[in-house]
């Protein structure tokens, strides 16, 4: 019996050995874990401790802030993460004025707030390394990691931001009284070789690396930035490999507003335009609204034409209280928090909604720039746009419309 109980645990141990297989032999991906963590050495930075904000409004204030303690320069940051995104730290001690040079004269600039930032693409599983030093007008530091995608980040941010660097060091320079106006005018043509060998290499990088998460970034950057027109960012999407990017965030990103600049035109029908994101949670539809002229106002508490622009924005909400006219505002930028107070202290009377990280009301419209105004007519019809090379005066606009009869 002994002999029988030892031949059957034999063989079904056997049998477990012999049945475990490998995840390779299986074929089975183990998933990368949903964080990532950025270890940075960095001469020169004598900090001890950095804070990392995001504006993000599950948090007090509408911001999350993590500290981030620094030994001798060195120093590490973890995340939780579903899919690739932006990341940015700044170095206070690159945040400085430095003497700069011109046209021959020496004069004091502050740095650019983007080139006191150390950037990089965060991502499921990545491990990123960040070295270089804290220079005297920049954070001459670059990222890496093993899938390369930080490498190509690396690599297009060590030509143009010391480019970048020159280009604001001038336009400081040639607004100051030390120059005569033929001086000025030779700057400002130096200036404008440098933009546009930056644009030139960013064009260069986007079309050489069609497989690059880091070239798609580039390409929604300068499209936002109006370095690319429609046409020259639609020529540049169509050289990216959709097999490989289709579905990652900043191509997605690009495909969207592309869509958005060929649909979104004067006399065509508006795009869906829907969120919860109001004042009181309550469901917004732009496609409810047919029957009245609607205008939507992009703003935010942080662009001064915005704000300086509401009161006339108040009055003709007030004018044409009794007609077909609604304005909607949509907030871009500001903590909810915030965007609520500002509306009540003010008695901004019309509907609001806010543009989030989860429903991007930039996109519909391709909204670039701040403030941007969209008139629609009663048959949900885009009639004005701001952003139109021919601009018209949208006050005097709607006056014409609400000084004839039948409105």
């Amino acid at each position: 019996m002994k002999n029988m109980y030892k031949m059957v645990f034999i063989m079904a141990v056997s049998a477990l050995i012999l049945g475990c297989k490998t995840k390779e032999e299986h074929n089975i991906k183990a998933e990368p874990a949903n964080t990532f963590t950025l270890k940075a050495d960095l001469k020169g930075l004598n900090a001890k401790y950095l804070i990392y904000t995001e504006k993000d409004d599950s948090f007090a204030n509408g911001y999350r802030r993590d500290t981030l303690w620094v030994d001798q320069g060195k120093f590490t940051f973890t995340d939780s993460i579903t899919d690739y995104k932006m990341y940015y730290i700044t170095i206070p001690e690159a945040n400085r004025s430095y003497m700069a040079k011109a046209g021959g004269k020496e004069f004091k600039v502050s740095v650019k707030a983007f080139l006191s930032r150390m950037w990089f693409i965060g991502y499921p599983g990545a491990e990123i390394t960040y070295k270089g030093k804290v220079d005297e007008f920049m954070v001459d530091a670059y990222p890496s990691d093993a899938d390369g995608i930080n490498n190509d980040l690396a690599k297009i941010h060590k030509q143009i931001f010391p480019l970048v660097n020159k280009v604001d060091s001038i336009t400081v320079a040639s607004a100051t009284n030390d120059y005569t106006p033929e001086e000025r005018k030779e700057l400002n043509a130096y200036r404008s070789e440098i933009h546009k060998k930056t644009v030139e290499i960013k064009r260069s990088f986007v079309e050489s690396h069609p497989k690059s998460i880091a070239a798609s970034y580039v390409l929604k950057d300068s499209y936002y930035r109006h370095y690319f027109t429609g046409a020259e960012s639609q020529e540049l999407f169509e050289n990216l490999d959709s097999t490989t990017l289709a579905g990652t965030p900043f191509y997605d990103e690009v495909k969207l507003r592309l869509d958005a600049e060929s649909k979104a035109t004067i006399g065509g029908l508006v795009p869906e335009f829907k969120t919860t994101n109001t004042l009181d949670g309550s469901k917004f539809d732009l496609a409810a609204l047919k029957g009245n002229y609607v205008l939507l106002d992009y703003w935010g508490t942080w662009c001064g034409p915005c704000m300086a622009e509401i009161p006339k924005i108040k009055a003709y909400n007030d004018k044409y209280a009794d007609k077909n006219f609604v304005v909607v505002g949509v907030n871009s930028g500001d903590t909810a928090q915030r965007w609520k107070k500002v509306i009540a202290n003010n008695n901004y009377n019309w509907t609001h909604i806010q543009t989030t990280k989860d429903n991007n009301l930039l996109i519909p419209f391709n909204v670039q720039s701040f403030p941007t105004k969209i008139v629609i007519d009663p048959e949900g019809k885009m009639i004005y746009s701001s952003k139109n090379p021919e601009k018209k005066d949208m006050y005097k606009m709607l006056d014409s419309i609400f000084s004839k009869p039948n409105n």
